[in-house]
């Protein structure tokens, strides 16, 4: 726990993915108070925080579902917050949200479904597809409903393909593991180092901490609105805002 995919240094990169002082409320509630936060290129990054911290809210916000109340977000230097939810995708932005979200369609036709959409050349869709079907092991399953015949697993393998097809500079990935047991946890796990591999970042929050502290660089915890520690797994560990505010008393030396 704690060693992440691999160890990079980022003092000296532009940030690919970054939040500044977003701030959100609902019916006078205050969700979200100035939070602020970066993902650099190549980075793994998690987000923890109790039931309520606003985790979900800054995803509905980063992805454009929600608008903020104050600050700013940006990709690759870009300001993103006023542009639309489906231009995102075109400026880099992946997202994997928590539930099954696929077509009543087979597996091929999920992936060709998006590629259409986002590739011109008929040929180029087809090679997309067949490589994606290969590298994700869903050449096997390609003739299946997506939405009635896959297991939790493959459907999350299928979900993650597709989001590919657009390659993304960054991907946002809300509790990648929900409902999935720990074998295929591990294989989820294998996946998003390959894509981290590849020179995509990520920004992942998971509401069990040994679970992202398996994959992520860096993390940052949330509290009081906004973000109350961040470091690597070892410094959060250590770190007495973070076990306050997150990990608990069985933490505290």
């Amino acid at each position: 726990m704690g060693k992440g995919f691999r160890i990079i240094k980022f003092k000296k990169q532009k940030p690919v993915f970054e939040v500044k002082d977003i701030s959100k409320s609902f019916s006078g509630r205050q969700i979200l108070k100035k939070l602020s936060l970066k993902v650099n290129p190549g980075e793994c990054v998690g987000i923890l925080g109790a039931n309520g911290a606003g985790k979900s809210t800054l995803f509905s916000i980063a992805i454009g579902e929600q608008n903020p109340d104050q600050g700013k977000i940006y990709l690759n230097g870009k300001a993103i917050h006023e542009v639309p939810i489906h231009l995102r995708s075109k400026e880099g932005l992946g997202y994997l949200p928590q539930h099954r979200s696929v077509f009543n369609l087979s597996v091929v036709d999920n992936l060709l479904a998006i590629a259409q959409i986002s590739i011109k050349d008929p040929k180029e869709q087809k090679n997309t597809v067949e490589k994606l079907l290969n590298e994700w092991n869903l050449q096997h399953l390609r003739n299946l409903n997506a939405a009635s015949s896959l297991s939790g697993g493959e459907v999350r393998r299928l979900m993650l393909a597709r989001m590919m097809i657009n390659k993304p500079k960054i991907v946002l990935l809300d509790e990648p593991y929900y409902a999935l047991d720990p074998m295929v946890i591990r294989d989820i796990q294998t996946y998003l180092k390959k894509i981290q591999m590849s020179g995509t970042s990520i920004l992942v929050n998971d509401h069990q901490y040994n679970h992202l502290f398996d994959i992520v660089d860096r993390a940052y915890v949330l509290g009081n609105h906004s973000v109350v520690a961040e470091g690597t797994p070892r410094e959060l560990l250590k770190s007495q805002q973070a076990i306050e505010k997150y990990f608990g008393k069985e933490f505290s030396s």
